[in-house]
């Protein structure tokens, strides 16, 4: 499995339904055991909002008690349309000419009902084909709940930045799949 295609996906987002409207995409592929290409892309709100994803007040107060650093990255003017954003992750995770689906994008989120269900319904409500299919949906948090050690990583950048936040996710999903690789080989041995 280590040497299968992953994309790490973060989003930062307005709220924590399935509808929720997003304001920021940050993933990070990783081929052949390594890290290899990133993504990040601010999302203007308004744009989600037009999408028809929501706002939960409760989220936007979390917010705002955030560090300055991660709060201007959400609240800043600038950014991509939803749709924009969504068109270029989905060209990042390899999705062909055709719009189908790249069979071998295995896409990762921190927790089973946030960030792969939160994208999907956004690639849903802009009419764009989802460019991993179903059955690729992985979850990070079950995988790190069973190789605690890769939770040990220190984390580096700004938190609840898109992009920094899905670079230590990658980080720690290589070394957990480094760790189930090596008690992989120690059974066989």
């Amino acid at each position: 499995m280590i040497n299968d295609t992953h994309y790490v996906l973060d989003l930062e987002t307005m709220g924590n339904r399935p509808t929720s409207a997003i304001v920021a995409i940050g993933c990070v592929r990783i081929e052949q055991g390594a890290i290899n290409g990133s993504l990040y892309r601010r999302v203007r709100l308004e744009s989600s909002l037009q999408a028809g994803l929501q706002v939960d007040a409760s989220t936007i107060e979390w917010w705002l008690k955030q560090e300055e650093t991660a709060r201007a990255e959400i609240f800043n003017p600038g950014g991509h349309t939803l749709e924009w954003a969504l068109a270029d992750l989905a060209a990042f995770m390899g999705n062909n000419h055709l719009h189908t689906p790249n069979p071998k994008a295995m896409l990762w989120g921190n927790g089973s009902s946030f960030d792969n269900v939160i994208v999907g319904n956004a690639f849903d409500a802009c009419g764009i084909q989802r460019p991993w299919l179903f059955w690729n949906d992985r979850d990070l948090r079950t995988l790190l709940a069973l190789y605690p050690k890769a939770k040990a990583l220190p984390f580096e950048g700004t938190k609840h930045h898109a992009l920094d936040d899905a670079m230590h996710e990658a980080k720690q999903l290589l070394m957990a799949l480094n760790l189930h690789q090596t008690l992989q080989v120690g059974a066989l041995v």
